[in-house]
């Protein structure tokens, strides 16, 4: 049987360094290389992001980005599938964030060109410290005014503050079935991450679209925050690590060991007769 396995990133395959240890590195290029292994990952980050948290990783199948707003080829940057905002939702959101003086990251596509945009002189010192991580990124889009994304293809919303300076808007979305929202803290800061993207997107959706494509016949999923939820409900067996959110532990098909023990790689490994 085909196996596809996807991976989240932050949390359960990468460390606490937000790398992928040299044991897994080794071991997942091994089975991918030498027994055809479908691999890969579902992740919050952009490609650039992840590109270098994975660095040395094979990456020959399309990645799931931004929740699953995106799934792209990493080495041609093609767009497979693509969730994005209609013009009536983007015009809700500019008015709600407005009223409630929030001026998030937003990201899009301008053509073939992926830009991040925010509003010069509004950034929460979660957003600094997000854009000074990547200083250099040819994305990064400094605007004057909302106007300037007029004629973009807008897909996500990210805002990064406290938690008392996210609740208001949060609740705006939340209860509104044109949006998802993911709200949750970051997993290596104090801050919380409010995410705003169409109805329907999910790492899960992503999956299962990326299964199709390649043809697989089963997905084994791996995951440790709330967003990964929906795509432990695509999968056909999905696996929390033991530093997992418990409400994911509550529906994964079982808990294995912690990110930091290279649960992942390791679990595929004790597994191959199984699924390889």
């Amino acid at each position: 049987m085909k196996t596809l396995f996807v991976s989240d990133l932050d949390g359960t395959l990468l460390t606490a360094k937000e790398t992928v240890s040299e044991y897994s590195m080794r071991l997942l290029n091994k089975l991918i290389d030498e027994r055809g292994m479908l691999f890969t990952y579902a992740t919050a980050r952009s490609l650039n992001s992840a590109a270098k948290a994975v660095w040395g990783l094979r990456q020959n199948l399309p990645v799931i980005l931004y929740n699953g707003a995106i799934v792209m080829e990493p080495w041609s940057g093609k767009k497979l599938y693509n969730s994005h905002f209609a013009g009536e939702s983007r015009e809700y959101i500019r008015r709600v964030l407005a009223e409630h003086d929030v001026w998030p990251l937003v990201y899009s596509f301008l053509g073939n060109k992926e830009r991040v945009s925010w509003i010069r002189g509004k950034e929460t010192e979660g957003m600094k410290r997000y854009l000074s991580r990547r200083a250099g990124d040819s994305r990064l889009n400094p605007v004057d005014s909302p106007d300037e994304l007029k004629d973009d293809e807008i897909f996500y919303y990210t805002y990064i503050d406290a938690k008392e300076n996210t609740d208001a808007v949060h609740s705006v979305f939340a209860g509104d079935s044109r949006f998802r929202c993911i709200y949750q803290q970051e997993t290596y800061q104090t801050d919380y991450w409010l995410e705003i993207m169409p109805a329907g997107t999910s790492k899960g959706a992503a999956a299962s679209a990326l299964r199709e494509y390649l043809g697989a016949e089963r997905l084994v999923a791996f995951g440790d925050a709330l967003n990964d939820c929906e795509l432990f409900r695509a999968a056909d067996e999905a696996y929390a690590v033991k530093n997992a959110d418990e409400s994911l532990k509550g529906i994964a098909t079982a808990v294995i060991g912690y990110s930091e023990e290279d649960a992942v790689s390791k679990f595929i490994c004790s597994n191959l007769d199984k699924y390889l």
